[in-house]
């Protein structure tokens, strides 16, 4: 009978002649069904997951790394894609390449600190795509068709090369002294991307939303974005001093 976790033999390779073995590197270890990550260290998922009514992934210890490898975690709009054990706060998550749909939250770890998400396509969830705590960092991922925020993160956190549109609130949300580069947002429903003070937000597109393209509080750095169409503010800087809004902004 399969489990939901197996590892892969290690192999120890003889050197031809000099009599010596190769050094012997653990394996991650093979996800084939939705389960509890206990133990740190690496996981790597062997076929879709489906999760019947409740969540899928859940973190149980700090320091565990969960590569989809490029597999669908599908829910039935309950629970979450990953998450951690009982919302608890541990450190240093990471999830990366593959898909998460139909959950309430693709990804939900509001109280761990330095989660990293990377190469995440989170669409169709019914409430927040990916949510993670303090200085968390998601790269390169998607946020598309959400029913609340594309993505939400703490304070001290990075949103970068990434993509959210179509969700059914604001596209990146990042709390104080966040830094959004580089990323693209458009047809959300609430506002593009949405900071509080301290943050750097530079070259982003943020587009054809509902209500402002890009908001933040001073003191904060604007530089070089463009927004455009946007049905409320184009660029809405909340009063306050210190605030630097460089003239490369292009507001059309």
């Amino acid at each position: 009978m399969s489990t939901p976790i197996s590892r892969t033999s290690a192999v120890l390779a003889a050197i031809a002649g000099i009599g010596l073995s190769a050094p012997a590197f653990a394996a991650p270890l093979v996800i084939t069904a939705c389960t509890t990550l206990t133990q740190p260290g690496s996981y790597v998922v062997g076929n879709n997951l489906v999760a019947a009514g409740s969540d899928c992934l859940v973190v149980a210890n700090d320091f565990i790394t969960i590569d989809l490898n490029g597999f669908l975690i599908s829910g039935a709009k309950a629970g979450s894609g990953v998450t951690a054990l009982r919302n608890a706060a541990f450190r240093g998550t990471t999830v990366r390449n593959g898909t998460i749909a139909g959950f309430v939250q693709a990804i939900m770890l509001p109280n761990s600190a330095g989660v990293t998400v990377e190469r995440i396509n989170a669409t169709a969830n019914s409430f927040d795509g990916i949510v993670a705590g303090d200085s968390a960092t998601v790269r390169d991922s998607v946020a598309i068709g959400n029913g609340n925020m594309g993505i939400r993160l703490g304070q001290r956190s990075l949103v970068t090369g990434s993509t959210a549109d179509d969700n059914a609130f604001n596209g990146i949300f990042v709390g104080i002294g966040g830094n959004i580069l580089g990323n693209t947002v458009g047809h959300n429903k609430g506002s593009g991307i949405v900071t509080v003070e301290g943050a750097n937000i530079v070259n982003n597109v943020s587009r054809n939303n509902s209500a402002d393209g890009i908001v933040t509080d001073c003191p904060s750095a604007v530089v070089a974005n463009t927004t455009s169409n946007n049905l409320g503010q184009n660029l809405n800087v909340i009063g306050g001093v210190g605030c630097i809004v460089n003239e490369h902004n292009s507001t059309i």
